[in-house]
């Protein structure tokens, strides 16, 4: 019998939109919808267990439940009270409720919120004379309520954490690179796996690991101990073990090609090495070793070269300027061939950087509104 398809929404950061549709096209799932920062899809139980086993660019995966419309608050209420929440989750799962909303009829977003967790809760109560706990911090089970308008939509988030939380990464320094946006710039810089890869303002290590574990063919989610989707009723177990089966069948840790980190910061480059044997996979395929991105060597003869530089939030203005001039000089002297790809909010510190220019993404790091700029050396 044909698997059932239905309707996902997976969630990303704005500019690795199409990084992601074609991570849904490896999976063989080639008709979507393109939003901002969003792409509509639809898939089998099994597509969508492995789209967050091994998607690197993606947010969470959002599986539309129930839509309706409703004109005030109680007519919400005895709406979301009728739905078989049975059906999705037990007693003995916590649940959380989170909300966008957008509406002239209902102003008090967090007041609707809660309106909606009283029916869910009185929904069990009724049914069973016993009700779920709510647990905002740490949920078993994550809704989404969507309002715009009499327009209502609540989803389930199947991915449970935010897949960047890759679960190798339990040091950081002050700005961290989040592990979607590092997996979105190796994807952008268009590095093919068979050459070499060199971060030298590695920080605590980000680019590098997600740079193995792609090399490599390990899944983005190998390292996360619980997804969202194991607590819902029609978990199964069995399916879950073919898509993680599958999937260690085919890494492969014998590429032979280099990955590289270093940092002046001795303090950054031990939280790298730390990160590092939390991959014990990839300890033979990455290094990481103290060195100044003014100074650092390679004996590699091509392959790309990734950083995430001070932005100069944190560094005076004139600093940060000299820094970027230098860089990429000491790159025309020493590193013909290579590409560069750099991730910034300082365009006047990029402009500095004195080297060809071939494509340029707008994305954002955080909050902040940044520019990849790709060089050819």
């Amino acid at each position: 019998m044909k698997a059932e398809r239905e309707k996902y929404i997976v969630k990303t950061l704005k500019g690795l939109e199409q990084v992601v549709k074609l991570e849904l096209q490896e999976r063989g799932i080639n008709k979507c919808r393109v939003t901002n920062r969003a792409i509509e899809f639809h898939a089998t139980k099994e597509q969508m267990y492995a789209c967050n086993y091994h998607f690197r660019s993606a947010i969470s995966i959002l599986k539309p439940m129930f839509s309706f419309t409703a004109k005030d608050e109680n007519e919400l209420y005895d709406k979301v009270k009728e739905l078989e929440w049975e059906k999705i989750f037990g007693l003995d799962k916590t649940f959380a409720i989170s909300h966008s909303v957008s509406s002239d009829i209902f102003t008090h977003s967090q007041y609707i919120s809660l309106k909606t967790k009283d029916a869910i809760v009185d929904r069990f109560r009724d049914k069973f004379n016993d009700r779920p706990n709510v647990d905002p911090k740490d949920p078993d089970i994550k809704l989404n309520l969507f309002i715009r308008g009499e327009k209502c939509q609540i989803l389930l988030d199947s991915s449970g954490d935010p897949l960047f939380k890759r679960g190798y990464r339990k040091e950081t320094n002050e700005a961290p690179l989040n592990e979607v946006l590092a997996a979105g710039l190796l994807s952008l810089s268009g590095w093919d796996k068979n050459s070499p890869l060199i971060d030298p303002m590695c920080g605590s290590g980000t680019i590098a690991i997600e740079a193995g574990m792609m090399l490599c063919n390990i899944p983005a989610g190998y390292y996360r101990t619980s997804f969202g989707f194991f607590n819902w009723e029609d978990f199964d177990i069995d399916l879950w073990k073919k898509v993680i089966n599958e999937a260690k069948e085919k890494i492969d840790i014998d590429k032979g090609i280099s990955i590289s980190g270093s940092d002046l910061a001795m303090r950054s480059v031990r939280m790298a090495q730390s990160n590092l044997r939390n991959t014990p996979e990839l300890n033979r395929v990455i290094r990481f070793k103290v060195e100044d991105a003014l100074e650092f060597s390679s004996r590699e003869q091509n392959g790309t070269i990734l950083i995430n530089p001070p932005y100069g939030e944190r560094i005076y203005k004139d600093e940060v300027n000299v820094l970027y001039e230098r860089f990429g000089n000491y790159l025309k002297e020493n590193y013909k061939g290579f590409n560069l790809g750099v991730l910034t909010s300082n365009q006047e510190a990029m402009d500095l950087i004195d080297l060809e220019k071939t494509e340029s993404f707008e994305l954002m790091n955080g909050s902040i509104d940044c520019n990849f700029q790709m060089f050819k050396v």
